[in-house]
């Protein structure tokens, strides 16, 4: 029986140090100059003109409705219902008063809730108030106007929520604060005001440290689904500053958002959706729906604004390949005002396969660029926000579904349900292990919630911090663990991590993952777990939509047109058994019905050893392309595993962190980070 092949000690001894000891020193890449068809500044005369203003010259505007009738037909069908999209009809040809009234209507019932601080809708309303006084001033009266200056002054001084640097609304609140500036600014006395808390403060002070910090390879610390529309909203607000103004706040950060078009072209699943307007289809990543809506849009639209800013490169002429029509009104209406003619596409198979944004420790690979590959994603991340989840060492994988994906719904922040299962360990890819005395203490519920043991990961923070400087002092409460080994070639992928910081040390002493993604779609799952005490019972999980079909040491999960075949080698007395539900220790934690209800994923598979000890090997073999057939050998404590199905390689482990891949050739993976062009 395999347990723990090397002491914690020896590990040590042999260079395996602690996860925050293993962060390597990258070169910086090569990052092209920006090449925008729009210049810089070049949309200066607007602040001396009459409005419209945040959408740019009335001259411009009609230009891109004869330049792009089609689109502007799609606009033109919105603007009834749309804000933006009345405010570019009514530059471009007019509008009657009575198609502008529900639209002022709305903004006056804003104007008069005064001064107000409320997490998001106190910038909705802002936000409004604002584009409805840039694009219809000829129809308000001179009370409306006094009126709708005064509330948005007032807020100004009292809206100190939504400025946090590692969370959402912050940077939609820069969005929304530069078009209160420029729509207002002629008539505003304090409309530079506005301007220099979105770029001076929030941009330059809040979220641009954090993009420089942790930014590398596209990444953001926000959860991927909350991301989205974040960063589509800041890279308009940033972008309308350089048209505007001038000012180039992209060029701060330029890395992260040209790498940003390479992670935008990796974090979506293959193929798109046949019932959601030709939409692409995302990973949850943390709090998120899997229902459509605006978030399956939002990255094409960054992607659009971002090629064209950096017009002419790789990665524009790579997302050139995934150009589409807006799957809804108001992605119409952002191609309409942000599309620009395309680059010619760059051969999809010029591109790596696999992309890591190794400032967040993520890792994203496919099979192929073509719809029925195989897609895989692995995370493990240090704690930054509160819409992450105890989930550092996750991974899934995809072909035609989530086949190895993610367990619970978001229909509520602080609920029973969200608390003990959605965000907890138990709901992810993970493993666990069970000190029956372990509490966990003042979820981001406020404590409203009586919390139930998981047996998963520890909370070591308060609530999460406001700025990078005070997260770099605290850093040692919100580490989880670290990638500690990365490297793709065209055959195959392998990532390494020490997830260990991520639990109790009162429970937990070493976890380690390894994963060999051999394309085109075998995976070869490795773990180490040693807990401090043998009693403490360790459980491996894969989550699924469909009750997994087991026998003997086999399983195979299915959803519609996907198959994930798999076969556990270690430990070798493992007992696999399938569970459904939102259910462990006795206790099941279902939310309400809700429209997310549809999508849920409640089985699951747990793998557990047979006999206690503190110290287990877990060891899966995983294939999306039919069944697995494998065998372990063992020479000299350097696990083998030899596959006869679906084919035939063999993949040695070393005795601390690495893999040796022997398939047709043969690749040795070490225990480094080797990052990519565009990583």
């Amino acid at each position: 029986m395999h347990r723990l092949l090397i002491p914690l000690a020896l590990l040590v001894w042999l260079g395996f140090a602690p996860a925050s000891a293993q962060r390597q020193k990258l070169k910086d890449p090569e990052i092209p100059k920006p090449a925008p068809a729009v210049k810089s500044g070049a949309w200066a005369e607007v602040l001396k003109a009459s409005q419209p203003r945040t959408l740019g010259p009335v001259a411009w505007l009609k230009q891109r409705a004869r330049d792009y009738p089609e689109l502007y037909k799609r606009v033109q069908g919105c603007a009834g219902d749309t804000l933006q999209a009345a405010g570019i009809v009514a530059a471009v040809e007019g509008l009657t008063p009575d198609r502008v009234k529900p639209f002022l209507d709305q903004a006056r019932a804003d104007a008069k809730r005064g001064a107000t601080n409320v997490h998001q809708d106190t910038w909705v309303w802002m936000q409004r108030v604002a584009l409805c006084f840039d694009y219809f001033r000829d129809h308000l009266t001179d009370d409306d106007r006094k009126q709708f200056i005064q509330f948005l002054n007032a807020n100004f001084d009292s809206f100190t929520d939504d400025e946090n640097a590692f969370h959402n609304s912050t940077m939609t609140k820069i969005l929304v604060y530069l078009q209160i500036a420029y729509a207002t600014w002629t008539e505003n006395p304090r409309a530079k005001e506005f301007r220099d808390k979105a770029l001076s403060f929030l941009y330059e002070q809040r979220v641009l440290p954090v993009l420089m910090e942790f930014g590398r390879g596209g990444g953001g610390t926000e959860c991927g689904w909350y991301l989205k529309g974040a960063l589509w909203a800041l890279c308009q607000g940033l972008e309308l500053a350089r048209r505007v103004e001038g000012y180039e706040g992209m060029a701060k950060a330029e890395r992260f958002f040209y790498q940003r078009l390479a992670y935008e072209l990796f974090q979506c699943y293959p193929g798109k959706h046949k019932d959601w307007y030709g939409a692409e289809r995302y990973p949850l990543e943390g709090d998120a729906a899997a229902m459509y809506g605006g978030h399956n849009e939002f990255p094409m639209n960054t992607r659009v604004l971002l090629a064209a800013h950096f017009r002419g490169s790789e990665l524009a002429r790579a997302c050139a390949n995934f150009r589409r029509r807006g799957g809804n009104a108001q992605s119409d209406v952002q191609l309409f005002l942000w599309d620009d003619k395309p680059d010619d596409p760059l051969p999809l198979a010029q591109l790596p396969l696999a992309h890591a944004a190794l400032g967040i420790g993520k890792v994203f690979a496919r099979s192929s660029w073509a719809d029925d590959a195989t897609w895989f994603r692995f995370e493990c991340s240090d704690y930054y926000c509160a819409h992450q989840h105890f989930d550092a060492g996750n991974f899934e994988i995809f072909r035609h579904e989530s086949l190895a994906t993610e367990s619970g719904e978001y229909h509520d922040w602080g609920s029973g349900h969200a608390m003990n299962w959605l965000v907890r360990t138990i709901a992810h890819n993970c493993v666990l292990v069970h000190d029956p005395a372990e509490t966990w203490k003042q979820m981001r519920d406020g404590g409203r919630v009586l919390y139930a043991n998981d047996g998963g990961q520890a909370k070591k923070w308060q609530w999460p911090v406001a700025d990078l400087e005070t997260w770099k002092k605290r850093q040692s409460e919100f580490e989880r663990g670290d990638i500690v080994a990365y490297a793709n070639t065209d055959a195959a992928l392998f990532v390494a991590a020490d997830v260990t910081a991520a639990y109790s040390p009162a429970k937990l002493k070493l976890w380690t993952r390894q994963i060999v993604f051999l394309r085109p779609g075998l995976f070869v799952i490795l773990d180490h777990v040693e807990s401090t005490q043998p009693e403490f019972a360790k459980t491996w999980l894969i989550h699924c939509r469909n009750e997994p079909q087991l026998k003997g040491n086999l399983f195979t999960i299915k959803d519609g047109a996907g198959e994930l075949h798999g076969q556990c080698l270690l430990p070798a007395d493992a007992k696999l058994a399938s569970v459904n539900g939102y259910t462990y220790g006795g206790q099941t934690f279902d939310p309400p019905q809700s429209g997310h209800s549809q999508f849920a994923c409640k089985w699951r598979l747990e793998t557990t050893p047979g006999k206690a000890a503190a110290g287990d090997v877990f060891l899966h073999v995983l294939s999306t392309d039919g069944p697995v057939d494998a065998e372990l050998k063992d020479a000299g404590g350097r696990l083998t595993v030899k596959v006869s199905k679906p084919v035939r390689a063999e993949i040695t482990f070393a005795q601390d962190i690495g893999a040796t891949v022997k398939a047709g050739k043969i690749t040795e993976f070490k225990r480094e980070i080797v990052a990519g062009k565009f990583e």
